[in-house]
């Protein structure tokens, strides 16, 4: 009979790798990894059966970084792309993440650029979870509201894996940074915001916070890695006139960038600058460009007003990695970028899922509503007329100011 139930089992090592599962991922709190593995892979085989394995960005960083190698000039857009939309418009430094790809082909690439934004993700959501939580008092709980953030950002972290992009990165660049320094490591935090403020200036948001709260440390080593990092391209270009042309052409293409991003009442704009403009008696005092500046430099000045009388009103002083977090929300909502920028939400998405029993239930069922744009605007499900009308109207957008009321609004509460 004994032999039996063991035929039946399966031999040893199978049994093993069961038992392993079930106490180190089901019984451990690591379920949510399993469910981020399965929606990574699904994913994957969803986009291979339907021939859309494109990960175009990411070819774009490849090729440059080719040319880096090869000391070669890294901004000739039309001539790898002659509709000009698939270019390289990020800074030279930049082109030194993704020479680690270069001893695999393309097509290995993409299939590691993928795992690694999935691991990212991962990593992302396990650190929010110790710098929230520290000991989780449920361990069902935690991993559900992780399985819960997943699906909530899944359209925007489906949108990175397909085109290769940038997002995911710097949010774990952000993240980790936080990380580390609430573990006073201030160089590991300094070398991460510097790296990013290269790939897209963005980090840039969090330089008031760190002034405020006195991270003058974090701030120079910030400053240390980016002339380290402003330097490093000098390894592949001997000729300093050469070295000196990319960041000529660098800004160049930052120029073109920047100008044709300037259309404030563009239903593709999703900032807030935009979205109040479009749906305000603002629209009709921003006709002309002076008026498009000073009303986004009064907008601007406002928000940091109101930002650090909150602050100061308050009396915070322990809540350093909850500004952090809604600075970091706020990213796409102050700069001209695609949808998928709003995975900068998951952050603050994850903490008010912590916090989602500690508000009465308006801000509950707000909270929801805020999630389901977020992330409830998803082209297979919703086809493309409804999802064209979503994406018009900045559903994001709303979404994501709907998150911050709340956490502005229950601040003494969730603490």
């Amino acid at each position: 009979m004994t032999s039996q139930v063991g035929d039946l089992t399966g031999p040893r090592p199978v049994r093993s790798l069961i038992n392993l599962i079930v106490k180190k991922f089901i019984l451990n709190n690591y379920l949510w990894i399993i469910f981020l593995l399965l929606v990574s892979a699904g994913s994957l085989t969803a986009n291979l059966i339907n021939h859309r394995f494109w990960l175009a960005d990411l070819e774009v960083y490849y090729k440059t970084a080719e040319r880096m190698i090869d000391g070669g000039e890294l901004y000739r857009g039309a001539e790898d792309d002659p509709y000009e939309h698939y270019v390289f418009k990020y800074s030279p430094p930049s082109t030194l993440l993704f020479i680690p790809l270069l001893p695999f082909t393309l097509t290995a690439a993409k299939y590691l650029y993928w795992f690694i934004l999935t691991v990212i993700m991962g990593a992302v959501l396990y650190t929010l979870k110790s710098i929230f939580t520290g000991k989780p008092p449920s361990d069902r709980l935690v991993s559900g509201i992780l399985i819960i953030a997943i699906i909530i950002t899944g359209t925007h972290f489906f949108r990175e894996l397909e085109l290769g992009q940038v997002n995911l990165l710097m949010l774990g660049m952000y993240i980790f940074s936080l990380r580390f320094m609430l573990l006073k490591k201030p160089a590991a935090a300094g070398a991460l915001l510097a790296l990013s403020i290269f790939i897209k200036p963005f980090a840039l948001i969090f330089f008031p916070l760190l002034l405020l709260y006195g991270r003058f440390r974090e701030m120079l080593y910030i400053l240390g890695f980016a002339i380290l990092y402003f330097l490093l391209p000098l390894i592949f270009y001997s000729d300093i006139s050469v070295y000196w042309g990319l960041y000529a052409s660098w800004f160049q293409e930052l120029g073109i960038e920047l100008s044709s991003k300037q259309e404030l009442l563009a239903s593709g704009n999703h900032t807030i600058f935009s979205v109040l403009a479009r749906y305000s008696p603002i629209s009709k005092i921003t006709t002309t460009e002076t008026g498009r500046y000073l009303y986004q430099i009064i907008l601007l000045t406002l928000i940091a007003g109101l930002f650090f009388y909150h602050i100061y009103r308050r009396k915070v002083n322990d809540s350093f990695e909850r500004l952090f977090i809604i600075l970091t929300a706020f990213i796409p909502l102050l700069a001209f970028t695609s949808q998928n920028a709003f995975i900068f939400t998951l952050p603050l998405i994850v903490y008010l899922l912590f916090k989602f029993r500690q508000v009465n239930i308006y801000f509950k069922l707000l909270f929801i509503l805020c999630c389901l744009l977020i992330g409830g605007n998803i082209y297979d499900l919703m086809g493309r007329e409804l999802f064209d009308l979503f994406w018009s109207i900045s559903v994001y957008t709303w979404g994501t100011m709907g998150l911050i009321v709340i956490t502005f609004w229950n601040w003494e509460k969730t603490e």
